[in-house]
């Protein structure tokens, strides 16, 4: 397959559909404190640590915040319990889907839906586990 053939593929071509859209669906980094009453610098330093995602501003400095991990009262619960449960590298795009995709394992709820209903968190450490 020539590297044309490559970037054309569907699974490419979804991969950068679902960052665009992530992107497209994020929200600066004031804005995401505003709305989980945090301060600018406590967001930068839990992206710094590991315990909230967030990607680059496209041509810009700065972050955005993915804002799956928000909700109309602020953050998901346990979210950085959950986030910095991960062993290793996980991309920004493969931990939306998991937060936002329906699992066997959670009886058919997303992890995002598990926690906002008060579920028990440990049950997604397994889950990230196998990322």
């Amino acid at each position: 397959m020539s590297d044309a053939e490559f970037l054309a593929s569907d699974p490419v071509f979804r991969g950068l559909a679902q960052q665009i859209l992530q992107i497209s669906e994020a929200i600066p980094l004031a804005d995401a404190a505003a709305r989980m009453g945090l301060s600018d610098a406590r967001l930068r330093q839990r992206i710094s640590e590991g315990s909230l995602l967030a990607v680059h501003r496209p041509h810009g400095r700065g972050w955005l915040i993915p804002t799956f991990q928000i909700t109309g009262s602020g953050e998901i619960p346990h979210l950085g319990r959950i986030l910095k449960a991960v062993a290793r590298p996980v991309s920004d795009e493969a931990m939306h889907r998991f937060f936002v995709s329906s699992h066997d394992d959670l009886h058919g709820m997303s992890p995002r839906d598990w926690l906002i209903e008060g579920r028990d968190p440990s049950i997604l450490e397994g889950l990230l586990a196998s990322l």
